[in-house]
């Protein structure tokens, strides 16, 4: 980009497999987070020791107390013993000072009043820039660690690395240079990894309508392309967590009609440009993710019966919570009625005693 500039042409494959190594790594790094924390327990759980202590004895405890009482009077008597060599040798280093201060006062009682100044002014200046220098150092070391805290993220690099690619593709695609196709392929491509960047960092609604866009995008490619299955794949994932559970297995379902309709194609296909060893290694690759993409499905079930369950939950306990109230309610308003009927009652005894 120093080159040829920012957005050149020749730039985008760069910006593209870029971003896409970014994207790898960041997932890599996230892998690796998760294995480390994989057992360990969270909440309350993280309170609570798995592991009993070992039953000791009286008399192994008392043990225990007399050698640690004891490591401790060691510790204590070292370090008194510490302090005060500490303490003698600063009085002996002090004494020494003195004498070589007194000598030196002697033989300075000669010199001038204009150099005591003197002398005392460049101690000030060098005091001074002394000072200053610390000063500075300070600055710079806080200036470095504000930029250490700031520094983006690799799905950050990765975001902008793709939007970088996917400007420089859509000026090509729109400017009509070169191979109209290829470019417009090559600029969906950008748009789902920017939507699988938008996974990862959780921005599931932004995943989706980005992902949308590609497939809108892919209508003019053949409908066996493998470019068309990845992107309904990861429109079903976005969909999936972004709790459109529907729509996501009517995705995943369109991405195995794609694979085994590309499947077909190619066991039927007389003249193809691939060789039948590339071709047979490419249909098991495509056999291969069926049934992962079936797995994929049950799992977007599963959560979406969960979350069915969670909700029902959550009513039952709001009209629990409403249901105590109501009985709440309908008490004191007995109490008010009845009290309203004893009132009304005296009243109607005072009004006939008086007639």
């Amino acid at each position: 980009s120093g080159h040829f500039g920012e957005t050149a042409k020749e730039c985008a494959e760069s910006y593209f497999y870029y971003g896409k190594s970014l994207l790898e790594l960041s997932r890599m790094e996230s892998g690796v987070l998760g294995n480390a924390l994989e057992g360990v327990p969270e909440g309350d759980d993280a309170n609570s020791s798995t592991i009993e202590d070992p039953a000791m004895t009286e008399e192994e405890k008392t043990d225990v107390e007399e050698e640690v009482g004891e490591a401790l009077e060691e510790n204590f008597q070292t370090l008194m013993q510490k302090e005060e060599n500490e303490a003698i040798g600063k009085m002996e280093s002090k004494e020494e000072t003195d004498k070589d201060e007194g000598s030196t006062d002697a033989e300075a009682t000669g010199s001038k009043d204009v150099d005591m100044e003197g002398d005392d002014e460049e101690a000030d200046g060098s005091q001074g820039e002394g000072m200053d220098t610390s000063t500075e150092g300070k600055e710079s070391d806080e200036k470095k660690e504000c930029d250490e805290d700031e520094e983006p993220s690799n799905l950050q690099l990765a975001w902008e690395m793709l939007e970088l690619a996917k400007v420089v593709y859509t000026k090509q695609v729109e400017s009509g240079e070169g191979v109209k196709a290829y470019f417009e392929e090559k600029l969906c491509s950008t748009i789902l990894s920017l939507g699988e960047v938008s996974i990862e960092n959780e921005n599931y609604s932004q995943a989706v309508e980005d992902i949308q866009l590609c497939i809108k995008k892919l209508e003019s490619l053949p409908k066996d392309s493998r470019i068309i299955a990845e992107a309904k794949y990861q429109l079903g994932v976005a969909q999936g967590f972004n709790a459109q559970y529907d729509e996501a297995v009517e995705s995943l379902n369109s991405a195995i009609e794609v694979i085994k309709l590309r499947t077909k194609n190619i066991k039927e296909s007389v003249q193809s440009p691939k060789s039948p060893s590339l071709q047979k290694m490419e249909i098991t690759e495509l056999e291969a993710l069926v049934p992962e993409i079936e797995e994929k499905i049950i799992d977007t079930k599963d959560m979406k019966k969960e979350a069915e369950a969670k909700t029902k939950q959550e009513a039952e306990g709001l009209s629990s919570t409403s249901g105590s109230k109501n009985v709440t309610s309908i008490a004191v308003k007995r109490k008010v009625e009845e009290e309203d009927g004893d009132n009304k009652k005296t009243k109607e005894d005072k009004t006939a005693a008086a007639c």
